[in-house]
């Protein structure tokens, strides 16, 4: 998913469109996604003035993710589409592209991270769950400044 801005250019007129598969499996370390199935991405892209590239992304995967509750495995579906724009101009709404070419890696592994949930909860979490309350006679419960009374300078 790299390319040259030349070979971008250069394909437009001809053939705008791209598709791959990705795997992100050795990506996923360190992050709370226990396994990630293949990325399917495709899309298009529009050049402007040679200078600014905008791609329209659609990713498709599905994410493993554990219960917050019951530690079970929990499939998430990710299906999502993006705009991202390229240009050779400095700018605070676009890319900045770096030398001569761009790659959409970066681009499709943080929109899946920033895409996957806080905290996922599995189908039937709450069937078995139980709150266990412990409830304290204040007879028992000692402050543990209740002593600094009795401390004099």
């Amino acid at each position: 998913m790299k390319w040259t801005i030349h070979e971008l250019i250069k394909k437009q007129a001809t053939n705008n469109k791209f598709k791959a598969i990705i795997d992100f499996t050795e990506d996923i370390k360190g992050t709370d996604i226990l396994d990630i199935s293949e990325v399917e991405v495709y899309g298009d892209y529009e050049v402007f003035d040679s200078s600014e590239f905008v791609f329209y992304i659609n990713i498709k995967c599905t994410l493993t993710l554990e219960c917050a509750i019951t530690e079970k495995l929990v499939p998430f579906e990710i299906d999502l589409q993006v705009e991202e724009v390229f240009s050779i101009d400095e700018d605070e709404e676009s890319n900045t592209i770096e030398g001569i070419t761009i790659d959409l890696l970066p681009i499709i592994w943080s929109n899946i991270i920033l895409e996957m949930p806080m905290r996922v909860v599995s189908e039937n979490a709450y069937d078995n769950f139980e709150l266990d309350n412990t409830e304290f006679d204040d007879d028992e419960i000692e402050n543990a400044f209740s002593n600094l009374k009795n401390y004099k300078k």
